[in-house]
């Protein structure tokens, strides 16, 4: 089959999906759309001033996260974006302490890259090079409780979790770590 015909048959499966002819998003884009609609209420450190805004719901000591972190850095400034880091504390007991230390930080898009820039590898647990803070406010409890609270009401139970407005206007969410020719067309698509 020649790539133009295949390309017009994608094009006729997509143009006639449920969605496109008004019936339900798939699960997922219902799921995103859902997150962006409360996404104003979350707490986030802001890496990059771009102009297309990618939301990423990551805990202070995923490797998975991290290597997320490693992957998009080098794409903020090209492909002009904002990435809006939501933490949560989800996966260890310094899990939560570790993102209020983020978050309490004088700066703490310097204190969210300290921790991706320590982080530890090591097999007796990876984790976020930041320490932990000794004591976590108030606000900073409720912030991170409320994040957390966007994912469990979404029945989402894993990190790292993206979210994004799509050219179309509709939300999409990806979960994990994609390879890298996944990730490039996930940053194109941001709207």
């Amino acid at each position: 089959m020649s790539r133009k015909l295949v390309l017009l048959l994608a094009a006729a499966l997509w143009l006639h999906a449920p969605w496109a002819l008004g019936g339900p998003l798939p699960k997922s884009r219902q799921i995103a759309n859902a997150l962006l609609a409360d996404i104003d209420q979350a707490t986030w450190v802001s890496q990059g001033g771009g102009s297309r805004l990618l939301y990423i719901f990551f805990d202070p000591n995923c490797p998975y996260c991290h290597r997320l972190y490693e992957k998009l850095s080098p794409l903020v400034e090209p492909q002009n974006l904002q990435l809006r880091w939501i933490p949560v504390g989800l996966l260890t007991a310094t899990s939560l302490p570790k993102a209020a230390a983020i978050l309490q930080a004088g700066d703490p898009l310097g204190a969210f890259q300290r921790n991706e820039g320590d982080f530890n590898m090591s097999e007796e647990g990876p984790g976020g090079g930041i320490s932990p803070a000794t004591r976590i406010l108030d606000k900073t409890r409720l912030d991170l409780a409320a994040n957390l609270g966007m994912l469990q009401g979404q029945n989402i139970a894993g990190v790292p979790i993206m979210v994004l407005r799509a050219s179309d206007g509709e939300g999409l969410m990806f979960q994990g770590v994609p390879p890298d020719q996944t990730l490039r067309r996930i940053v194109e698509s941001v709207r």
